[in-house]
């Protein structure tokens, strides 16, 4: 999913005060700031466990609550936890199902985690409310394809040649068809081994002829030093 901006280290005095707290088992509300910035830091460093450590104790303050969740969510995303980024993005889109940001983070947890149909349903519905943006369009043909709904796939680009006609547009397009002809036809294994034995004689033609020439060149060297 997005990158965070890269947030300034904390020093490490506050480290510290921060142990002391944790000991306590408590969150300082005054100190939620800089739980969040110090979460954020490490998010940027990719050090995501110690992020999640902090993320967690600044979701405990009001202020931090949905920006701590969000935030945890991708850590697990990047970490491919799927099941504790659901956790986490979930009650997110519980609270505010119209946010397409959020609904699509989720939708993406839920693809990732193998719940392709859930996923494809959350999000057709930002695909039908967004119908002439080429970002959703693409996002849902990819779920389609996941879903090996390969069919709805090709129907959804053809419709779409009319719709999208920018230079970059057309290549998607052209690009997600491919892919579904490959995962429709893929080579078969006497195709892949046929392959695999053009390139390994052409290397050794290849191999064989520059040893000629090597060959070649060292003679003429010789017969120049006679």
């Amino acid at each position: 999913m997005k990158k965070l901006i890269v947030a300034l280290f904390i020093g490490l005095s506050l480290f510290g005060i921060s142990q002391t707290v944790f000991a306590m088992g408590k969150a300082d509300e005054g100190l939620t700031d800089e739980y969040f910035s110090i979460a954020q830091a490490y998010n940027e460093l990719k050090k995501y466990d110690k992020a999640i450590d902090f993320y967690k104790k600044a979701e405990h303050a009001e202020k931090y609550k949905r920006a701590a969740k969000y935030n945890l969510a991708q850590v697990y995303a990047q970490k491919k936890d799927w099941k504790n980024c659901i956790k986490y993005i979930k009650p997110l889109h519980d609270e505010a199902p119209e946010n397409i940001k959020i609904t699509s983070a989720y939708a993406y947890a839920l693809a990732s985690a193998g719940k392709t149909d859930e996923a494809l349903n959350l999000y057709k519905k930002i695909y039908e409310k967004n119908p002439e943006t080429p970002e959703y369009f693409f996002n849902y043909v990819r779920l389609l394809i996941i879903a090996k709904k390969y069919d709805e796939a090709k129907n959804k680009l053809e419709e779409s040649k009319e719709k999208f006609k920018e230079e970059k547009e057309i290549k998607t397009i052209k690009e997600l068809k491919e892919k579904i002809e490959k995962l429709l036809n893929p080579p078969s294994k006497k195709t892949k081994n046929k392959e695999t034995k053009n390139n390994t004689t052409e290397t050794k033609e290849n191999t064989k002829n520059k040893d000629k020439k090597v060959k070649k060149d060292d003679n003429k060297k010789s017969e120049k030093k006679k």
